[in-house]
């Protein structure tokens, strides 16, 4: 049993090949087992399972991939320590990003909840979002680390801002835009306004007011969860027919809310465009050692529990057939019925004394990533 990982993420896959797996992640099978992380800038597909395992699972999700949209791929430790990373944030645009913490622990309680992920697995996801939550202490903090604040500065002298969406990402947003130097007037737009929070200067609608608030508002940003158009194409674009103002319209979403190109007058930022005005990423030596080193430790403890502790068991089974055979060998030859049990102690004693320094070595740290083989072919068993 292993770990293997697909990445599909910014900036090595553009905007329509991303929208194009999300959209086939709607049809998708259900895995059996496994973690997938699917957000505005990446589809990450973590099975616990080998390579192999991992390629029928991307086909039977997504088909046939075309020569753009090949994923990398991640085995073992690369793979665990690379999905450690994601939720600490030290893959993002914006080094330390929190909203890619929230999506991660929100997909592992639903992978968790479907049975997706569990035992040893589920652990070390969620050793990933504790570790996710350390690596930030060790980065600069600002309320400005984070997509939703860029797309917030995105909008300019805008006096008026719409948000589409009330959930995480479009809350995000308006705490982006309450926090700006000059805050706007911020209207959320949501298809259950009964349930978004009062908030002072903050005004909801329900979502049949979109294309009126499209019409109207300088700026508007979608920050949906949605994975199908929440306006269609015929009430935009006659929305953006009646305004006699320039738009500034910000799409989060993934799939996008908006098709790029919608009229003249319109200025159009997807979630790529937000990405490369935030790609500043810097280094944190402090946060990539502490993520590197709990990834190997939580890779360690994976293969333990797949292969050092099935291997330790051998070891006893076979330790404990040698016992038997001994005593077997050489109890006829006792003058006293009584000493079969001592002799049995004495060679059960040996054997343990013999296989303690192997066991102590495959438990530790430091272990040889051959030492697993070695040792299973020093000792005659099967380590499979």
């Amino acid at each position: 049993m292993d770990i293997s990982s697909a990445s599909f993420a910014y900036p090595q896959h553009n905007g329509s090949v991303r929208a194009e797996l999300a959209a086939r992640l709607l049809s998708a099978p259900a895995l059996d087992s496994g973690f997938v992380l699917s957000t505005c800038l990446r589809v990450e597909v973590v099975v616990p399972e080998p390579e192999e395992a991992l390629t029928q699972t991307l086909h039977a999700m997504f088909g046939e991939l075309a020569t753009d949209a090949q994923p990398q791929i991640r085995h073992g430790e690369r793979a665990l320590t690379h999905i450690y990373r994601i939720a600490a944030g030290l893959e993002s645009p914006i080094l330390g990003e929190q909203e890619i913490l929230t999506q991660f622990r929100q997909t592992l309680i639903r992978a968790e909840d479907a049975g997706q992920a569990s035992g040893v697995f589920a652990r070390a996801l969620e050793t990933a979002v504790a570790v996710g939550r350390q690596a930030r202490e060790l980065l600069p903090g600002s309320p400005h680390n984070s997509m939703a604040a860029v797309a917030a500065q995105a909008v300019g002298t805008a006096d008026r801002v719409a948000v589409l969406g009330s959930g995480v990402m479009g809350t995000a947003v308006v705490d982006g835009l309450l926090l700006l130097p000059a805050p706007p007037c911020v209207t959320v737009v949501a298809r259950h306004p009964e349930k978004v929070g009062d908030r002072p200067g903050v005004q909801v609608l329900a979502f049949d007011e979109a294309p009126a608030v499209l019409a109207e508002f300088p700026a508007v940003i979608s920050a949906t969860s949605a994975k199908h158009r929440l306006v269609d194409d015929e009430s935009l674009v006659a929305a953006v027919a009646r305004r006699g103002k320039p738009l500034t319209l910000i799409d989060m979403a993934m799939p996008p809310d908006f098709a790029p190109s919608l009229s003249e007058g319109v200025t159009y930022f997807d979630i790529d465009d937000l990405a490369r005005m935030a790609d500043r990423r810097s280094r944190s030596d402090e946060a990539d050692a502490l993520v590197q080193g709990a990834a190997a430790e939580a890779y360690r403890q994976y293969r333990d529990h797949h292969e050092v502790g099935p291997l330790i068991g051998q070891l006893m089974s076979s330790a404990d057939e040698i016992v038997d055979g001994v005593v077997k060998r050489f109890s006829g030859r006792l003058s006293n019925s009584g000493d079969e049990a001592a002799l049995r102690q004495a060679v059960h004693t040996a054997t343990r004394s013999l296989l303690a320094r192997p066991v102590s070595y495959l438990k530790g740290e430091d272990r040889a990533p051959e030492a697993i083989d070695v040792i299973a072919d020093a000792f005659g068993v099967d380590d499979d």
